[in-house]
């Protein structure tokens, strides 16, 4: 298949299915909220960090854990969990949610470190910036700010536990850091009705996919990698096949053709029906209806 073919099909994707009608259904929502009813961007920044990295495993639980803890703080989030003092006692007394690997106190561990890495170190922005700049290297500005926070966090609980470890994944390590990805996407891409454009520094076309499952089955269905595992180079791969059809801004694609999977229009070629109405059936690998 020609680029240029599959490059109409990818614009027509977004056409079809505009990334703004997907928002509710997304973690992004809680961030978007906050930049839309135009909070601070320390706020925002707190609301999305805390955001992306409970985004594991089930949306419907990770979407209910986080809309309870900022409906729990009237949606001062970043007060909250720098425990100002109209908040000291409400912080005290609340019994942060589990997720999964990580326990009520890792939870709470996390907020606090990021809390505490806005306050001294004038906002994430500024951390990740301290890496990313003068080489525009996102995984060394990454590194950067997951080394700050973990110093943060490190202060609150040492060793880190497991849980919190999980909730601060290292971007150097080599896997595909989807979650901090996702949280860079949201900060940098231009404000389209879902991601807001806070990072003004960082540039667009430096960013690297979200790597999930369905981005991953997807990619290889287009052919825009031949790796077989999800990894930070596989991410990269595909980051750079989608900057042959958008230089300035290879991650576009990424919401909408996630979102294909995840409300199963795009069922990777388990069942006939959602192949034979796909707009990508020309370009996709899979033998629809198999």
């Amino acid at each position: 298949m020609a680029k240029a073919e599959l490059k109409d099909l990818l614009e027509e994707i977004l056409r079809a299915y505009p990334p703004i009608k997907r928002v509710k259904d997304d973690p992004v929502q809680f961030a978007r909220g906050f930049y839309d009813k135009k909070r601070s961007k320390a706020e925002i920044e707190a609301v999305a960090l805390f955001s992306a990295m409970l985004s594991y495993g089930s949306a419907k639980q990770f979407i209910k854990i986080i809309k309870a803890t900022l409906e729990m703080c009237d949606f001062d989030f970043l007060l909250f969990i720098q425990q100002k003092a109209r908040f000291r006692n409400t912080f005290n007394s609340y019994r942060w949610p589990a997720y999964r690997l990580s326990t009520s106190e890792e939870i709470k561990a996390f907020a606090c470190a990021i809390g505490l890495t806005i306050q001294n170190e004038g906002g994430l922005e500024t951390v990740f910036l301290s890496g990313y700049l003068p080489d525009r290297d996102i995984i060394a500005g990454l590194t950067k700010l997951h080394g700050k926070i973990s110093e943060y966090a490190a202060q609150i609980v040492s060793p880190l536990p497991r849980g919190l470890r999980h909730l601060l994944p290292d971007p150097a390590s080599g896997s595909c850091a989807k979650r901090w990805q996702m949280f860079l996407r949201w900060m940098v891409r231009r404000n389209d009705g879902v991601d807001m454009g806070l990072w003004k520094e960082v540039y667009p076309a430096d960013l690297i996919i979200p790597l999930d499952r369905h981005i991953s089955k997807i990619s290889r269905n287009l052919g825009l990698t031949q790796k077989t595992t999800d990894t930070l180079n596989t991410a990269k791969e595909i980051t750079e096949a989608l900057s042959k059809f958008s230089p300035k801004d290879p991650v576009k694609y990424d919401f909408a053709l996630c979102h294909l999977g995840i409300s199963g229009e795009c069922t990777h070629g388990r069942t006939a029906e959602p192949c034979q109405k796909c707009l990508l059936k020309p370009c996709c690998a899979v033998k629809h209806g198999k």
